[in-house]
């Protein structure tokens, strides 16, 4: 609304005002008074027209810059919402481009994860027995390192013992798969591992027994003397039994089998390493288990082969 507009309006109010208006409001108080003295709302009453236009004229100014101020208002407001507007167009059409993307690597995985199945379909038979036996390799290797260097793990014959790596060696009875702990005869069993334990009789080596542990780790004894207790659970370091000679073999000794799970039995592998490690209380092969610290070591040297322990 512009000033003259507003201007005319009043003006005209005025114009339709009697004739004797003024003459006969000169005797009356003030018409009306708001704010201070020097507000521009306060009216008083006058004798001259000029003055009450003059006091229209800055209430108008007055009016005039407020719808100004809130004009302005509005149109940041507008222009801070274009914005926020972009701003969503731009974020979603990022997000658009992003499962564009995403999907777009998905597909070249799937792809290279068909390639590789059909690489592996024309692999020759050869080939895929050879991966899955260096892929148990490196799992048996693996399994004998940890039980090797773990604390739980308990030395399976008491005393002094003596053993060597007998591993695949020839005997008159066929391969050797074990390794032979050679202690005192009667000296006590341990349960190497927390498992199940059962004890039966080995048409080979006598009483024996066979321990499986919760991770699917194979254990076989044998040779025997007597049983230490009942077969069921057993906790790593418990009597199972007393080392003897029973079966076919030439002196009191445990054959000890190691078989790696989760496989189990018939994963056969080497448990040198993992009695060498653990049972410390270990003399050299050469010499007789009631030997005496004076004694010369030197003399007790001779060939692993006249060994026959089975």
């Amino acid at each position: 609304m512009s000033r003259i507009f507003c201007v005319l309006i009043i003006t005209s109010l005025l114009a339709l005002l009697p004739s004797g208006y003024s003459s006969a409001q000169e005797n009356q108080p003030a018409l009306i008074e708001v704010g201070e003295n020097d507000s521009p709302f306060l009216l008083e009453r006058k004798l001259t027209l000029p003055f009450f236009t003059s006091k229209a004229s800055k209430v108008i100014s007055i009016i005039e810059n407020r719808i100004e101020a809130t004009t302005t208002a509005l149109t940041d407001l507008a222009t801070t919402f274009e914005s926020i507007r972009s701003r969503q167009e731009i974020i979603e059409k990022s997000l658009e481009n992003v499962a564009v993307l995403l999907l777009e690597r998905i597909e070249e995985a799937e792809k290279i994860m068909v390639g590789r199945a059909e690489k592996l379909e024309n692999i020759e038979e050869a080939d895929k027995v050879r991966l899955q036996k260096d892929k148990k390799k490196y799992e048996n290797i693996e399994t004998i390192m940890k039980l090797a260097n773990s604390n739980d793990w308990v030395c399976p014959v008491s005393n002094t013992v003596k053993f060597y790596d007998s591993w695949n060696e020839n005997r008159p009875r066929g391969i050797h798969r074990g390794v032979d702990l050679v202690g005192f005869y009667g000296a006590d069993l341990y349960a190497p591992v927390d498992g199940e334990i059962t004890f039966f009789w080995d048409s080979v080596g006598g009483k024996s027994f066979r321990l499986i542990a919760e991770t699917g780790d194979y254990y076989f004894g044998t040779h025997l003397y007597h049983y230490g207790k009942k077969s069921g659970k057993v906790s790593a370091g418990d009597v199972i039994g007393q080392l003897g000679a029973g079966g076919n073999a030439t002196g009191p000794h445990l054959h000890f089998e190691f078989h790696a799970g989760p496989i189990g039995r018939g994963n056969e592998v080497n448990p040198y390493q993992i009695v060498n490690r653990r049972c410390t209380n270990r003399i050299p092969i050469e010499m007789p288990l009631n030997h005496t610290e004076e004694e010369e070591r030197g003399k007790y040297m001779f060939s692993y082969g006249n060994f026959e322990w089975d």
